[in-house]
């Protein structure tokens, strides 16, 4: 059986998501597996997702690299290494260093290897023969775990002298780094005058794919963020969102190779500073550039992630109500929607205050998913109309296409009569009357903004509710009030299915009539024509008369 790998998929003994790979099969005998799993430590699909992202990324570069066999390191090599290890080292505790005798203690341990001059007398050595030869084996086994750990990270395999020759810096790096840790532990935040004594990468690479020092390469992070986006298929309102961000940090680094882990640190710690939420920092800010240097590595434009490591908390929400509609606000836009448009109003900006609530509240969709439907996109099969949602028409959440049956009530209220008048094409704006319309600014996105204001000026002005969304939530909580089948109600909303189990098979469009049935109509209370009636049908549809 082949497992799917191309996203986070459920572990039986946890409710976190985890990472799933298989081993290709020349490296098994190397890696001793035939699949990788890590824990993505998550429940948050969304998180989830940016994490599986992250760690197929850093995996896929690792196998690239032990597919280079074994290698010999340089000593300055060797002290590029050990300068990334010692900036990991100090950023992990750089925040809170703890208390300063755990590090006094560390670093006198090192120091009896290293320096031994610099405990002497604080040292009773009964033997000194025996204190030598233990000396000289602690030496090389002091940080010796610390090394292969980096060196199994990153998936280089190097021969005994060069393993030995970066041991060796390795060990003079942390006790660099246990030593200035020990002093911002004593409350002592100066830079350390040691931190620069190291080479650095450049992102050059030798014959053999070791990544050389001394030889600069040029990594442009907007040339290079272009080529990820268009390798990856970012998509277009990714790009608008990360580009900018990309864009401010080539201004302070026009070379992506110079980046360092300090000062991606610092850049986090500017941009805390600065106001921006936590959540904005972490899912647009940190995300779009671990996601660029993920790329970026394993393309070889550069050797490390100086932001592999950089995290920040999310922020806190208090919930103080629902997320989706109440009975009250749901009735209130919905009655909205029979008003007469204002003057001045095109045809399509008032079909879309009539009908796209509607659909949001029946459909459970998005609403950028609901204001680029098409004509074509409502149609019949076996006898029963569905509303096919598909990146064919503008953009879904996962590429995929998927349809759900219309509700009974919108085609007693006159929908399908709607969509017959208005022709081929979008049904709620006109491509024609397109001024800035792009991938990054499509027209049917400035249909869900503007029905946001118009929710907004209703009255329903809580912002712990989003005006559009909110219909995605309250569609869950009255599917499951209902006892809508679970895999017909996540396949409707475009949701990853709860088990693998459920992403197997079709869902027929009876089968999604017979569930969308379940939901309750909503009966809206009106006056029309000076006659009180409940919610009218096509006949008193004021979007079929224009």
């Amino acid at each position: 059986m082949v497992l799917k790998m191309n996203r986070p998929s459920k572990r039986p003994e946890s409710s976190f998501l985890q990472f799933r790979k298989r081993v290709p099969k020349d490296l098994r005998p190397i890696i001793g597996k035939t699949e990788i799993k890590i824990s993505l430590g998550t429940r948050d699909p969304i998180t989830a997702k940016q994490r599986h992202a992250e760690l197929a990324a850093e995996i896929e570069a690792q196998w690239m690299e032990l597919r280079k066999g074994v290698r010999t390191v340089s000593q300055k090599e060797a002290s590029a290494i050990a300068g990334e290890i010692y900036r990991e080292k100090v950023a992990a505790h750089e925040d809170n260093p703890g208390r300063p005798g755990e590090w006094r203690t560390r670093v006198m341990l090192d120091q009896i290897y290293l320096r031994p001059e610099k405990v002497a007398g604080k040292v009773i050595i009964f033997d000194e023969e025996i204190y030598h030869a233990a000396i000289e084996r602690g030496r090389l086994g002091r940080h010796r775990r610390v090394v292969d750990e980096y060196l199994s990270r990153k998936g280089y395999r190097v021969d005994t002298e060069s393993h030995i020759r970066i041991t060796e810096a390795v060990n003079l790096a942390m006790l660099l780094a246990h030593e200035h840790i020990y002093r911002l532990a004593d409350g002592d935040y100066r830079p350390d005058p040691e931190a620069e004594r190291f080479a650095k990468f450049t992102g050059s690479t030798a014959a053999d794919g070791v990544h050389l020092v001394g030889q600069e390469r040029r990594a442009s992070p907007l040339d290079l963020f272009d080529r990820y986006s268009a390798e990856s298929k970012l998509k277009p309102a990714t790009i608008k969102r990360w580009r900018p961000i990309v864009a401010s940090v080539e201004k302070e680094h026009p070379n992506l190779s110079d980046i360092t882990v300090d000062w991606a640190i610092s850049w986090k710690n500017r941009l805390v500073a600065s106001g921006l939420s936590n959540n904005s920092i972490r899912n647009a800010y940190l995300a779009s550039m671990r996601s660029l240097c993920n790329w970026a590595v394993t393309n070889r434009e550069i050797p490390s992630n100086p932001f592999a490591t950089v995290t920040l908390k999310a922020d806190k929400k208090r919930k103080l109500r629902p997320k989706g509609f109440t009975d009250g606000e749901a009735l209130t836009i919905l009655r909205a929607t029979f008003d007469p448009a204002p003057e001045g109003f095109s045809r399509e900006h008032a079909a879309a205050r009539r009908w796209v609530p509607w659909l949001c509240a029946y459909l459970g969709a998005r609403v950028g998913e609901v204001s680029q439907l098409r004509a074509q996109d409502i149609r019949q099969e076996d006898g029963i109309w569905l509303v096919w949602i598909t990146p064919d028409a503008g953009s879904t959440k996962n590429e995929s296409a998927r349809h759900v049956a219309l509700h009974p009530h919108l085609i007693e209220q006159g929908f399908l009569a709607f969509v017959q008048k208005s022709g081929p094409g979008p049904l709620f704006y006109d491509p024609k009357r397109s001024r800035n319309g792009s991938e990054m600014n499509p027209q049917s996105k400035k249909i869900g903004e503007r029905i946001a204001k118009w929710v907004r000026e209703l009255g329903i002005t809580d912002r712990s509710v989003l005006p559009n969304h909110a219909w995605r939530h309250r569609f869950k909580t009255t599917a499951r009030k209902v006892m809508m089948d679970v895999g017909a109600r996540d396949y409707m909303q475009g949701h990853v299915p709860a088990t693998e189990g459920e992403a197997y098979g079709d869902f027929p469009p009876d089968v999604l009539l017979h569930e969308i049935s379940k939901l309750p109509r909503y009966e809206v209370d009106l006056q029309l024509d000076g006659a009180a009636c409940r919610t009218p049908t096509s006949a008193a549809d004021p979007t079929l008369e224009q």
